[in-house]
């Protein structure tokens, strides 16, 4: 879980094409963005949360202070402040799993 701020970057949508673009959510992002999954952020304490569409692809590092998600619907651009509180894991496409 680590402390972020997303700006939505870009609306891909063509009926509201510049409704909440630029909008900031900040909150706590629980795991690193996995493509085909939507991205949550928790915004406070009494359950708020902001929940995308699922995503598509993932820009940065995972070790970095910025992120960029792109999602079915829009783009966010994630700021990461300080230090993940638990330390967030990147997903390891095409592993197989041991037995």
């Amino acid at each position: 879980m680590v402390s972020v701020t997303a700006r939505k970057v870009r609306d891909q949508t063509t009926e509201r094409s510049s409704m909440n673009v630029g909008r900031r959510y900040t909150g706590y992002l629980i795991s690193y963005p996995v493509v085909g999954r939507g991205m949550v952020i928790f915004r406070d304490p009494h359950g708020h949360r902001m929940i995308t569409t699922p995503v598509k692809r993932v820009l940065g590092e995972p070790e970095g202070h910025m992120l960029y998600v792109e999602t079915e619907n829009s783009v966010y651009r994630i700021e990461i402040h300080g230090e993940p509180i638990f330390p967030m894991t990147t997903p390891v496409m095409g592993e197989a799993a041991s037995g």
